[in-house]
């Protein structure tokens, strides 16, 4: 009479295959961290570029008879009204920049002009990458308040 054999997976073999799951799990999860710095990066920049823009835009519409400017820290991008930065003013709005990424500028403070919107300070605002400096992308604030990414 012939013996039956028992189909089934070995221990071996079982582990074999969760050692592979657990091997493509690790270089899955260190792209994907990679691509969310990267966004993080792309989206923190655009929301700086939106808030020197609309400043520039709201002076110029001479919303409220005011003047907007952004304050800009390492940390964070301030919107604010008025001619002059005040940290304690209630309407200033406040963007915290994600945790991979940090501005780096000489100019903390950018305010448009009413009727020309002409920004009080021309330069280059540095954002990049805590985990790698060399990933970073540079917006040009033009003396005419015009704002440039690259």
């Amino acid at each position: 009479m012939p013996t039956q054999r028992i189909k089934g997976f070995t221990l071996v073999e079982t582990l074999v295959v969760l050692a592979l799951i657990g091997l493509m799990s690790a270089v899955s999860l260190a792209s994907f961290a990679s691509l969310s710095r990267h966004e993080a990066l792309s989206g923190n920049t655009a929301a700086l570029a939106a808030r020197l823009r609309d400043a520039r835009a709201r002076t110029l519409a001479s919303v409220g008879g005011m003047q907007y400017g952004v304050h800009i820290s390492t940390t964070s991008i301030t919107f604010f009204r008025g001619a002059l930065y005040d940290p304690a003013t209630s309407t200033n709005d406040v963007f915290t920049l994600s945790q991979y990424v940090q501005a780096s500028t000489s100019i903390q403070n950018f305010v448009f002009e009413r009727v020309t919107g002409n920004s009080s300070a021309s330069g280059t605002i540095d954002m990049f990458l805590l985990s790698d400096p060399t990933q970073k992308k540079t917006l040009t604030v033009q003396t005419s308040g015009l704002v440039n990414v690259q």
